[in-house]
């Protein structure tokens, strides 16, 4: 009989899972960090009198088994996955083989499992080496989707996240230039053993031996708990840097991951015309709720009802609605707020504004609630004069201004206004609110066309001391020259936006 495990069901899991502690440790590490009352994670036992015969986890969306005699309920996987559909499904060999019989349409990868073995062969201790916080979420989970083999297994931003912010897990990094260039995670931890994952190296940056030097760092972490660092590696032992710095082939350990998942470098080169598989179940409830948003019945900077209510209002699941409400995330359509809830992005009305509008207030994912102003009046730049077409004797309004949400500055403007334009706009230059209104609002509606620049830039001294960014972090930058329908230059602005904080969308 299989049921959903609760609190009380902990020591049968433990002692069950213990016989096999190296290869169970995922299971082991994710029960003891969340328990069973946390929505991202629901765990199941197959019970025959009393006894436990295997036990199956859903994490996000990774799916975990294990059955010490490979007693695998099929009929239970059968019904699960008619609503439960994972990225990732991990277990050993002969467990994963009988999920395949379901998940067909998945590809299976044999890993060897290895364990640690010698400290004396680690990599030098390296002072480059940095241990990653929450800021460095977006990074992170940035350089891991750039990478082919890691999207599955990284697929949710949240779950990275979570386990920095209650300590659940270790991630390395090395920086260059302010971007990551390879980083290495510990990610799952039980009494005797942790796991470590997330090994990747930047494409331009393989061969300066950055794995072995940052999966040291990590081991040497680990080994400082009197715990002992085990992974998995597919490559053979002459190619294999694991071996190489201490650590000993122990077992195998199987994955399965979605076969879409695998095509995404594929489709440069061909035309998909079919739709491999079956329809995934949350394909209708994303679909309703795409609607709803689309329509209007959710507005822009609303909040969406809880889960529990969707789940019901739209006849799903809860984990359908989770992995529905992922997409529509990843699409721009929605963005969680940290203790808060999930507000709608998209605004249905936006086809209808004008063109040219200020993109920090309108296109901020969070509601601007101060914008400060630092400016002066004075001679511009030289290539300011140019792009403004303005004379030598000419002065500018020129302004840095910072828009604030609840949690502190999330973008930037750098405006340079001719002081003529100001006397035409009827602004008052001895009002702070005059002005603000101006450079906020009426300088746009005064345009009739707009030359636009887009590209990445590094943060540096212009933009650290307002955004409160680190020196070389990447940040959207965008450049408009304003013109009136005399086809004069009105204002030259420049944007600075802060990772994951907004998005623009309007109509070309």
């Amino acid at each position: 009989m299989i049921r959903e495990c609760k609190e009380q069901d902990r020591p049968v899991l433990l002692a069950y899972l213990k016989q096999e502690p190296v290869y169970n440790t995922f299971i082991l590490a994710d029960i003891e960090d969340f328990g069973f009352d946390e929505k991202f994670q629901t765990v199941y036992m197959d019970e025959e009198q009393g006894v436990c015969r295997g036990v199956y986890l859903c994490f996000y969306n990774t799916f975990i088994l294990y059955s010490k005699d490979e007693n695998i309920n099929i009929s239970f996987l059968e019904q699960l996955f008619s609503w439960y559909i994972p990225d990732v499904v991990m277990g050993k060999i002969e467990d994963v083989k009988i999920v395949r019989r379901i998940l067909s349409d998945y590809r299976m990868e044999i890993k060897p499992l290895y364990l640690f073995d010698d400290a004396a062969r680690l990599e030098e201790e390296e002072t480059n080496i940095q241990q990653a916080t929450e800021e460095d979420v977006d990074d992170i989970f940035g350089f891991l989707q750039g990478i082919p083999e890691m999207r599955g297994l990284y697929a949710s931003r949240q779950m990275i996240g979570d386990r920095i912010h209650k300590n659940l897990g270790v991630h390395y990094l090395i920086r260059e230039n302010g971007r990551i260039i390879a980083h290495a995670n510990s990610t799952a931890e039980c009494e005797d053993t942790v796991m470590i994952g997330g090994v990747t190296v930047d494409f331009d940056a393989r061969g300066r031996k950055l794995a072995s030097r940052i999966v040291s760092a990590l081991c040497r972490e680990i080994l400082a708990k009197d715990k002992i660092p085990c992974l998995f590696c597919s490559r053979k032992k002459e190619h294999n840097l694991y071996y190489r710095i201490g650590f000993k082939c122990v077992g195998e350990w199987a994955t399965l991951v979605k076969e879409e998942a695998q095509k995404v470098e594929i489709k440069e080169t061909k035309e998909v015309s079919e739709t491999k598989g079956r329809l995934p179940s949350y394909i209708p409830v994303y679909n309703e709720l795409y609607s709803d948003i689309m329509s209007g019945f959710y507005e822009k900077g609303s909040i969406l009802p809880p889960e529990t209510v969707l789940s019901e209002k739209y006849h799903v699941s809860r984990n359908t609605l989770r992995q529905a409400l992922t997409i529509l995330s990843q699409d721009g359509y929605i963005y969680k707020h940290q203790g808060k809830g999930t507000y709608v992005s998209y605004d249905k009305d936006k086809k209808y504004k004008e063109k040219i509008y200020n993109f920090l207030s309108e296109d901020a994912l969070e509601e601007i609630v101060h914008i400060s102003m630092d400016y002066n009046f004075g001679p511009p730049t030289q290539i300011a004069r140019e792009k403004l077409g303005l004379s030598q004797d000419e002065k500018v309004l020129a302004s840095n201004n910072v828009y604030e949400s609840e949690e502190g500055p999330i973008g930037q403007s750098f405006l340079q206004i001719p002081q003529s334009i100001l006397a035409e706009c009827e602004a008052d230059i001895d009002s702070d609110e005059s002005l603000l209104k101006l450079m906020d609002k009426d300088i746009y509606k005064k345009a009739a066309e707009a030359e636009v620049s887009i590209q990445l830039v590094e943060a540096d001294e212009q933009v650290t001391p307002y955004l409160g960014v680190d020196s070389g972090v990447l940040l959207l930058h965008i450049e408009q020259v304003l013109y009136d329908r005399e086809n004069r230059a009105i204002s030259r602005i420049k944007y600075y936006f802060c990772p994951g904080k907004y998005q623009i969308q309007y109509r070309l």
